[in-house]
């Protein structure tokens, strides 16, 4: 166990001290900060109130999976690969480390350096907006809730196929099919084009944030789809999705060590 956290520590810092990390957030974060914190022109403030806001706080994370789970999917894409490009895998295949244990450390220390400034950010928000006076202070603990409901998930689902995926196809070639598969399947209406985004795959959180926050204002005339058992079984179907990346990840790689 020893060895499995301090592995998972180890991934998780080298992934986090990684420069293109914090360049490709920080322009999301300073372009969320302006649209989410800026003041409302005179006269047109909105003022959250305390029985909006979950849904306030659960229509503000759903922005966050629009692009946020590209950037981390994108970031995640080389994290496996590298290990059998340096060499490194070789030296962790001999080690008393086992693989379903470095499959595990590699995914939760990926998957934490790239929720962890997002996290951040929604405490920035969650403290912004009271201390702006545009909501009450009731969204210090909704705003985390709808992190660890919407988001958490929505990079697990991500994290998992970034990590798997690049061993068996060209590295670029997934990030441009990622890409387009995250809108494709997450955010566009399958009456315009064939989508999988109103069913149990869609993994931006839309079947979560109308299950179990809400929905969208009333304000906002945009009617609400999903029920709570919605979210629930979209939830259980992308954890279905991980656990099999994951297994698939991990009978690549004994399929690997065979051959070698």
């Amino acid at each position: 166990m020893s060895q499995f956290l301090g592995f998972t520590r180890h991934e998780f810092t080298m992934s986090i001290r990684r420069p293109g990390l914090w360049i490709a957030y920080g322009l999301l974060f300073a372009f969320y900060g302006i649209v989410l914190l800026a003041p409302a022109p005179a006269g047109e403030e909105e003022v959250i109130t305390l029985g909006q806001i979950w849904q306030y706080a659960g229509r503000f994370v759903l922005q966050f999976n629009l692009f946020f789970p590209v950037v981390g999917g994108i970031l995640a894409t080389d994290r496996m690969q590298r290990d059998f490009r340096l060499g490194v895998h070789e030296l962790q295949r001999s080690a008393p480390l086992a693989r379903p244990a470095y499959i595990l450390g590699k995914y939760l220390g990926v998957l934490a350096s790239l929720l962890f400034p997002i996290f951040l950010l929604t405490m920035l928000i969650a403290f912004g907006l009271p201390a702006s006076g545009q909501a009450p202070w009731a969204m210090l603990y909704a705003m985390p809730v709808a992190f660890l409901a919407m988001t958490v998930p929505a990079f697990a689902f991500v994290t998992a196929f970034s990590l798997a995926c690049p061993l068996v196809m060209p590295l670029r070639v997934y990030q441009i099919l990622f890409t387009g598969y995250w809108y494709w399947g997450n955010f566009l209406n399958p009456t315009a084009i064939p989508t999988i985004s109103e069913t149990y795959l869609e993994a931006g959180g839309r079947h979560v944030f109308e299950g179990f926050f809400g929905g969208f204002p009333d304000s906002m005339n945009i009617s609400t789809k999903y029920t709570s058992l919605d979210a629930t079984l979209n939830l259980i179907v992308l954890g279905t999705c991980i656990a099999a990346a994951l297994f698939a990840l991990d009978r690549y790689l004994r399929w690997q060590a065979r051959r070698a």
